[in-house]
């Protein structure tokens, strides 16, 4: 979180409250990389995997990634105004504070689904963030426009899939369609707008999906519910598995 948004919380709830939360937080994630090295997480990425190299080292398609940059710089279909946003709003440095502080404002207030989701949405963020970062400065790909060398994975998607994958889980495809959608939107703009490849939003899309799983259900060992949904990917699509 960052160092001005951790100083309001402070400010505006009891010390010991953001304390004991800041407490838990590593070990949270912790359980978050354990339970994404079980079968089901390796494997989402593993078929994440499989797709991103499908349009890195496939024969020229349109969708391998250099005949789709191309075209997507050649045609905007979305436009600068849509990029921009997307830009925008799938930024996990803005993304981060602003769950923080929905988590302790729900807190506050007893509002209890907003304070869970502020939770495993900054849990799921953190944990997708810290991921890309290091397969960013290991990698080292070179952008579509050539600014820097931050391209795989991305983090824009990494982050909205992210998020998506807890709205899915904590509340069912009637807000996990409607978050996917957006997600997918946050990654096609990336592409538009030369920041990523194909493959590096494929791959960021399955790492957010695989942490945004595994942050939902460390929680729910602690407070079982009924069912959880979790979307998937894999090189020929995707789907939702529903856990009981």
């Amino acid at each position: 979180m960052q160092a001005p948004a951790l100083l309001l919380l402070f400010l505006l709830f009891p010390a010991k409250v953001v304390a004991a939360e800041l407490r838990e937080f590593p070990k949270d994630i912790w359980g978050g990389v354990k339970e994404e090295v079980q079968p089901e997480g390796l494997l989402t990425l593993l078929a994440a995997g499989a797709g991103a190299s499908i349009a890195r080292f496939g024969s020229r398609t349109y969708f391998d990634d250099f005949h789709l940059a191309d075209t997507l710089q050649k045609r905007q279909p979305l436009g600068k105004r849509a990029t921009d946003f997307g830009a925008v709003i799938g930024y996990p440095v803005y993304l981060l504070p602003v769950l923080g502080a929905t988590h302790f404002a729900g807190s506050y207030f007893d509002a209890d689904s907003a304070q869970e989701f502020g939770l495993l949405g900054f849990e799921s963020l953190s944990l997708a963030g810290a991921q890309t970062l290091i397969l960013k400065y290991s990698v080292r790909r070179l952008r579509p426009d050539k600014t820097d060398r931050a391209a795989f994975p991305s983090g824009h998607a990494s982050a909205s899939f992210a998020l998506a994958t807890v709205a899915a889980s904590k509340w069912g495809w009637k807000v996990g369609v409607p978050a996917c959608i957006l997600a997918s939107f946050v990654g096609f703009s990336r592409m538009e707008n030369g920041s990523h490849y194909l493959s590096d939003v494929f791959f960021g899309a399955g790492l957010g999906i695989v942490s945004g799983r595994a942050a939902y259900k460390v929680r729910r060992q602690a407070h079982p519910d009924r069912y959880a949904f979790t979307p998937f990917v894999s090189p020929g699509g995707g789907g939702v598995a529903i856990f009981f």
